[in-house]
């Protein structure tokens, strides 16, 4: 049997999981502990499709994006990778998906929350010895007191539930079996998981990763990934190298601003991007871009 694909791996994490809804059915259920009276009891994947010439591009997020039956979207996803702005990227995607929801003219009274999924394969907040984490908007004074929960996001770092595993729940072993599905054996995934659905990703793993084309795609996308993470860290260290020789007199802030117009200039980068690499935010890069324009 060939040696099993990561599921940590956002290909394959997205072929898996928007090819059989009852696997991600289970999977938002665990990680949310919903009760079983109100659980998700079904879910329609808004983009299943994974293009071929998608796998290579750079900057892409392969999420799973699901509907459930009373209109809340999902947005799941697994990052390998620390981002600097991946907060504001995140909040940035949550808040255009519950835009994205009204038409014109419609009133706000149709909106459905978005709740974000993400796990990240890395410690976002390394200071602290948990490895879940809910953000949502509540009074910083009274935390009874909540806005709405229309937008919120758990982040669930996998690295941490190495470290908590003195029991396991439905929500920990899904979190266990992302770190080691691609180590388990049949043997092990008895002694290992109670879940039946864990067991039928399993399953749906070991054909993906019997199937060669598959595999390749596979492979080609953690290359991208990787050429991804390089292409950035050499596209920063120049424009900073750049920017703040020019900026270094005038401040940090103007340094920014010389990374960022340098950034613009090569054409190599989005937006986004170039956000990320020079510290500053999407408005600031669109001021930058028209008044370079």
């Amino acid at each position: 049997m060939p040696k099993l694909l990561s599921l940590k791996n956002d290909f394959v994490f997205k072929k898996i999981f928007s090819q059989d809804t009852e696997i991600l059915i289970d999977l938002i259920n665990s990680v949310l502990r919903l009760p079983e009276e109100s659980g998700i009891v079904s879910v329609t994947v808004k983009n299943p499709e994974i293009l071929p010439d998608e796998i290579e591009k750079k900057f892409i997020i392969l999420d799973v994006r699901a509907v459930d039956q009373e209109g809340k979207e999902y947005d799941i996803e697994i990052q390998v990778r620390q981002y600097e702005n991946y907060p504001k990227r995140t909040l940035y995607y949550l808040c255009r998906m519950y835009g994205d929801q009204l038409d014109k003219g419609e009133n706000y009274a149709v909106l459905c929350p978005v709740i974000g999924i993400h796990f990240l394969d890395y410690e976002q907040f390394p200071d602290n010895p948990d490895f879940h984490y809910h953000f949502y908007l509540r009074d910083t004074r009274y935390p009874e007191l909540s806005l709405t929960d229309d937008i919120s996001l758990h982040i669930f770092e996998l690295p941490g539930i190495e470290r908590s595993m003195k029991y396991r729940d439905k929500m920990q072993e899904w979190l266990y079996f992302f770190n080691h599905a691609h180590e388990e054996g049949e043997n092990t995934m008895e002694a290992n998981y109670s879940n039946p659905m864990i067991k039928k990703a399993y399953d749906a793993l070991q054909f993906l990763s019997a199937d060669e084309k598959a595999r390749d795609l596979a492979e080609r996308r953690e290359k991208a990934l990787k050429d991804e993470a390089m292409f950035l860290e050499e596209a920063r260290n120049l424009g900073m190298k750049e920017g703040f020789k020019k900026g270094e007199k005038k401040g940090k802030k103007e340094g920014r601003k010389e990374t960022a117009i340098n950034l613009l200039k090569m054409k190599l980068l989005t937006e986004e991007q170039i956000a990320q690499a020079s510290g500053m935010n999407i408005t600031e890069i669109e001021k930058l871009k028209s008044e370079l324009n």
